[in-house]
């Protein structure tokens, strides 16, 4: 009997349990339906891999050659007096902008002009002992003249009158020809303690005071309205640059135009390496001689050449390639690379103008994956 009430409680929990469960699965949502549209788009897009891109075009590439260079005044001259003496005067210093004429110092030309005036006095006495025996000569020469012609006088004493009278004239002369000399040179000698700049610049050195001694080099004058870069170039490239070329020049990061001036035809250093000078303007002497500089020599250019970063281009062994983009695809294009410069390489192989090509993202992807572009479309200009 027990046994009996034990079978209908349980069956009576049956419904009970299984009402349960129904209630749970209410709660948890019931069965799974199907996805929709947006939902299978939005599972694509977790699936795709995030893509730059960039548009290509044509580019003309310059092929460039640099080296470095230092810089020079385009014109230096040391000057000096002629004479040797003591400085009086000093008109201009080390940085000071003279012309061209413009006196730089004096020397103290006292005792030249005591030495000169005292030439001159003995040059003026002789002249004037000269003059007297000239003169005693040509009228002894009158007399003479008139004895021989009326027989008072043999021809050998008025031969030996004649002698004296040229003899005399001779003197006078060189006496009046050596007191002008002397003239000449006080102007010559005086002007010389005056030492004037031969060019407009920039004083650059200076190496005298008042009170001494002249030296071989009292100034330096440089002129930097134009500075010359000196440079090697390798023998490589000697023959493909001419004179007059223009040239890039960088000094502390301003990039200036250069013009090649001189290019030797001798190589240093066992002949390989050849120096080139290249002039530049330098209105605003920002330019000093001793900076350094890099220049860059166009050696070759070429038109309608594809470029694109060097980091978009992968390899594969000996093997280089790019992706494109073409139909919402990634496109695998085997390329070859040449001329690199500036983080970019000129790319020889079937891209051209006009394509899109995937700059980062590139080496996650390949030509079946799905993509997604992530960037505006912009080109390598």
């Amino acid at each position: 009997m027990k046994i009996n009430k034990i079978i209908i409680v349980f069956l009576l929990l049956i419904p009970l349990a299984l009402f349960g469960c129904m209630r749970n699965e209410r709660a948890m949502g019931g069965a799974e339906k199907p996805p929709t549209e947006s939902e299978d788009m939005e599972n694509i897009d977790e699936d795709s891999v995030a893509i730059e891109v960039m548009q290509l075009e044509a580019e003309t590439i310059k092929h460039e050659y640099n080296t470095v260079g230092k810089l020079y005044a385009s014109e230096e001259i040391s000057v000096s007096s002629k004479i040797k003496g003591k400085v009086k005067s000093i008109k201009y210093g080390v940085g000071d902008t003279v012309n061209k004429g413009d006196v730089l110092y004096t020397l103290d030309s006292t005792d030249l002009r005591n030495d000169v005036e005292l030439q001159k006095s003995r040059l003026e006495t002789n002249l004037q002992d000269s003059k007297r025996r000239y003169d005693d000569a040509a009228k002894n020469l009158n007399n003479m003249k008139s004895l021989y012609e009326t027989g008072a006088v043999s021809k050998d004493q008025y031969d030996a009158a004649q002698t004296t009278y040229k003899s005399a004239k001779l003197s006078y002369e060189q006496a009046q020809k050596d007191l002008n000399s002397n003239s000449i040179s006080l102007n010559s000698n005086i002007n010389d303690t005056i030492i004037k700049s031969p060019i407009g610049g920039i004083v650059s050195n200076r190496n005298i005071d008042v009170g001494e001694m002249t030296t071989a080099n009292d100034f330096v004058i440089i002129n930097i309205d134009k500075v010359t870069a000196k440079a090697d170039v390798s023998e490589d490239i000697i023959n493909e640059i001419s004179l007059g070329d223009t040239v890039k020049v960088i000094v502390q990061s301003n990039e200036y135009e250069g013009i090649i001036k001189t290019i030797s035809p001798i190589g240093k250093n066992n002949g390989n390496i050849y120096p080139v000078e290249i002039e530049m303007e330098n209105k605003e002497l920002k330019l000093k001689p001793g900076m350094f500089s890099e220049i860059y020599f166009k050696v070759d250019e070429i038109e309608n050449q594809i470029v694109v970063p060097r980091k978009s281009v992968l390899s594969d062994g000996n093997q280089n390639y790019v992706y494109i983009v073409r139909d919402d695809q990634p496109i695998k294009i085997m390329v070859e690379k040449g001329i690199t410069k500036d983080g970019n390489v000129q790319i020889i192989g079937e891209l051209k103008a006009g394509d899109t090509l995937i700059t980062k993202g590139q080496q996650y992807i390949s030509e079946e994956s799905p993509i997604k572009i992530v960037n505006e479309v912009s080109s390598n200009q």
